[in-house]
């Protein structure tokens, strides 16, 4: 049996993306180990029987010394423990933590690429870029795999030159778990006759949150008992956060109902009628889409890097073109006069999660390569 080291930005995206993944290597006779910054989260994997180190990982920074920091302490927490695997997921991980491992001699050095989010996108300065490029060329060369989580993404590196396509391989997203997220049955007046809207996402610009909040107004003009949720966290270290004054007017004026942030989503989801992400960020696999879908959520959201690879059209939900506010209401439209559509399509993306997507799949897509 192996020591296997997974490294995150922090610990809440270990937890949240894979706990089963080290609850099954360690279910096998692996020493897991989990390395990320502590963001109040470590305690989780006590619980787990797993060793948690805590990494300096920077949120957003380009700070040479602080990259140097992390570089050293990937470094010198390889040499110490030894592990024969290392899996790295997230951006900074992937690039300073596969350097380190080179360098520390670790044996086998796997990462999986995310998502490439703000620099690869329009908004993301050409010098930044090409920084970024180079330092993703050194790290990949320096691993034995690479995972990516949708062909988009994939293609793109290898076009680049920045890692060679026999030593890459596709996931479906972080996977998810299929027993916890299973469709839950409303329970009765739960919604009060009305349709609710879920649009479960990090609070950025590049989600789509004004395009959402747009089309909510649109559809209210129609149906005005209809209602529209917002879930998840505001990252005030991000230039793309949505301002606070904006999220009190929107509830101010009954367009958005703002849930804020929760550690588990699935009563939420459950009482939801359709999931909801107008996302033209630079997406893995959204999670949030993956988790809807698997309790029997219609979804709508963009024909964009990631998002599309979760639904078929017509099928299990609805792709609309990005920053399309109009076509966003229509598709909204769609789903809010026609009940058995609604079941249709969930009961199709439930299906689609069970057999594409599960949790299971991403594990041993990743024991794999670790034993190969």
């Amino acid at each position: 049996m192996s020591k296997i080291l997974l490294s995150s930005r922090c610990a809440w995206s270990l937890i949240n993306y894979r706990s089963g993944q080290m609850r099954s290597l360690k279910s096998g006779g692996d020493e897991v180990i989990g390395a990320a910054a502590a963001d109040g989260y470590e305690n989780r994997f006590e619980s787990m029987g797993i060793k948690f180190v805590g990494l300096p990982v920077p949120y957003r920074s380009i700070n040479p010394l602080a990259d140097l920091r992390l570089f050293w302490s990937f470094y010198t927490l390889y040499r110490k423990e030894r592990p024969q695997i290392v899996h790295h997921f997230t951006i900074k991980p992937v690039i300073y933590g596969s350097i380190a491992a080179r360098c520390a001699g670790v044996p086998r050095i796997v990462n999986t690429v995310t998502g490439l989010g703000f620099v690869f996108s329009d908004r993301a300065r050409p010098w930044l870029r090409k920084v970024v490029e180079m330092q993703y060329r050194t790290a990949l060369a320096c691993a034995h795999f690479t995972f990516f989580q949708n062909e988009d993404d994939r293609s793109l590196f290898v076009d680049a030159g920045l890692v060679k396509k026999e030593k890459t391989d596709i996931l479906p997203g972080s996977g998810v778990d299929t027993h916890m997220f299973s469709p839950i049955a409303h329970a009765p007046g739960d919604n009060k006759g009305s349709v609710v809207f879920l649009m479960m996402a990090r609070l950025l610009k590049d989600k789509g949150v004004y395009e959402y909040v747009e089309a909510a107004e649109r559809v209210k003009q129609e149906f005005p008992d209809a209602r529209f949720q917002l879930l998840g966290k505001r990252d005030e270290h991000n230039p793309a956060v949505i301002p606070l004054k904006d999220l009190e007017k929107w509830q101010e004026n009954g367009v958005i109902e703002y849930l804020g942030e929760v550690s588990d989503v699935r009563d939420i989801l459950s009482n939801a009628d359709v999931m909801v992400l107008p996302s033209y960020y630079r997406e893995g696999t959204p999670r949030s889409l993956l988790e809807a879908a698997a309790m029997g959520k219609p979804i709508i959201t963009t024909d964009n890097v990631g998002c599309r690879d979760v639904v078929d059209q017509g099928v299990n939900g609805i792709l609309v073109p990005i920053k399309n506010a109009p076509a966003l209401s229509e598709a909204m439209l769609c789903m809010l006069q026609d009940e058995n559509k609604r079941h249709q399509m969930g009961q199709a993306g439930r299906e689609k999660i069970v057999r594409e997507f599960d949790e299971k799949i991403v594990i041993d897509r990743c024991k794999a390569v670790y034993r190969s």
